[in-house]
């Protein structure tokens, strides 16, 4: 009998189980705010946590991470205080619209109540849009003008670290709130008041507050006849995408430097591009080709070039000289990159130039040898220390990953043309003669010499056959 009763007991364990999933939360739209994957956290921990800021709910309990809180108070007042006849219960009650979509953006069940939901939603959407509003007002400034926000936490002269430590924790890949929530927020109480547009307003943040940003020039900047950078905001899924939008390369430009910047290719929401991303599939998927190091690439007489203009993922290669433009190495610059290849990973149909770039760095980045002849040529600068430490920050970056491309991606092409070179002998057979005979001054007149000295042989050897069987009378 007992043993009839542990059968029913756990086939009525296993309904309820079952019943239990028709009460879960549906998602009739995929998230778009998520968890880094353990695979790819595992490698660097620290680069997806944040340091003083928690935006959104998956970091909001952290201790370290409190005193932030109290900031966010006080600019949701100097928000407030903005706009004459603005009152909190206005703001209260656009946030109390947008909580449903918003939470719906989260992978996961928040596990807080709607009133907290709420009150996160408002102090961090108002936080952020003070931030970047005091930011824009400092820059106008300009430096020979006393900043009325000297005893501000974040803007002081004296706390120039926080707001580099702010600007990175806003692009973290879990650290973030629907652009949604900061577009309706702004849209309703800010853009009145605002000559700037928020997408203007962020990246203009970025720029001013992140170095990686500030020193790579985007590719919709290349030239100055480009129109400035104007998404769609609707389209936008929170603050990293719109950065990661920002330095995408579009097949459109590709084809046609002047063309416009095609926010529908590459800003579409990844729940509005199945149909792109079944259409990649009819592509065969394969692991990128992997590319010598830049010593080998330099001994088969491959010659590196600061690329001038352009992103830092805009990477060039013909008629054996490649050009990479200048990136500026610091140490927020892995966890920038990490966070994007990350997004990427988990948003496949929005792009991989992140993911394809640090591959591609990772390839002919080896060693201290490969950095230096890098910065030699003027494409890396950093201050880590040594080469040895930039070596190493490219090789973990992609550690865990399986980078796939097809024949339509940009940065397959480009590494099918540098290995078809280096595998031509010929290439390496010249790269060895200027190396060896014209690298300097004294070995091209040694070498001038000994060509001459055979000359030299080979002409009397023949006068002597000739005179041999042409005696003279």
């Amino acid at each position: 009998m007992s043993g009839d009763g542990d059968d029913q007991s756990w086939m009525i364990a296993m309904r309820s189980k079952y019943s239990s999933l028709n009460a879960e939360r549906p998602h009739p739209e995929l998230p778009t705010i998520v968890r880094v994957s353990h695979i790819i956290r595992k490698t660097n921990e620290e680069a997806y946590e944040p340091e003083i800021l928690s935006i959104g709910p998956y970091h909001r309990e952290k201790k370290r991470l409190q005193e932030m809180e109290k900031q966010k108070w006080k600019y949701l007042r100097d928000f407030c205080s903005r706009n004459d006849g603005l009152t909190l219960d206005d703001i209260l009650i656009k946030v109390q619209e947008l909580k449903k979509s918003a939470r719906s953006c989260y992978l996961e069940d928040i596990p807080i109540g709607e009133a907290e939901f709420g009150e996160m939603l408002l102090l961090d959407g108002c936080f952020i849009l003070e931030l970047f509003l005091k930011s824009e007002e400092r820059k106008s400034l300009g430096e020979e003008k006393k900043y009325p926000y000297e005893s501000d936490l974040i803007f002081a002269s004296s706390s120039e670290w926080i707001l580099r430590c702010v600007a990175r924790d806003l692009l973290l890949v879990e650290n973030q709130l629907p652009f949604s929530v900061l577009l309706h927020i702004f849209n309703s109480f800010a853009k009145p008041i605002s000559s700037v547009s928020l997408v203007s307003l962020s990246v203009n943040f970025f720029k001013t507050s992140y170095y990686t940003i500030s020193k790579a020039e985007s590719s919709i900047h290349r030239d100055s006849h480009k129109k400035s950078f104007h998404p769609d905001e609707s389209s936008l899924l929170h603050l990293l995408h719109l950065v990661h939008s920002h330095f995408m390369i579009t097949s459109d430009q590709e084809e046609d430097p002047g063309k416009n910047f095609d926010s529908s290719r590459s800003l579409l929401p990844l729940v509005e591009q199945k149909h792109l991303s079944d259409d990649h599939q009819s592509h065969r998927l394969r692991p990128l080709q992997t590319v010598p190091c830049a010593k080998r690439l330099q001994d088969a007489g491959i010659k590196f070039k600061r690329r001038k203009g352009g992103n830092f993922l805009d990477i060039k290669f013909e008629k054996g000289v490649m050009e990479i433009p200048h990136i500026l190495v610091d140490s927020y610059t892995n966890t920038f990159l990490r966070n994007l290849i990350a997004f990427e990973q988990a948003n496949p149909a929005l792009g991989k130039c992140f993911t394809f770039y640090t591959a591609f760095m990772d390839f002919i980045v080896n060693t201290a040898q490969d950095v230096e002849i890098l910065h030699q040529s003027g494409i890396i600068d950093h201050g880590l220390g040594s080469d040895k430490n930039i070596a190493l920050m490219f090789n973990m970056m992609c550690k865990g990953l399986i980078v796939e491309s097809d024949a339509k991606d940009k940065y397959h092409k480009l590494t099918r043309d540098i290995i078809k070179y280096y595998k031509t002998p010929w290439n390496m057979w010249r790269a060895k003669l200027n190396r060896d005979y014209f690298g300097n001054p004294w070995a091209i007149i040694s070498f001038t010499a000994g060509v001459l000295v055979i000359c030299l042989a080979i002409t009397n050897t023949i006068l002597g056959i000739y005179r041999y069987f042409h005696p003279s009378p």
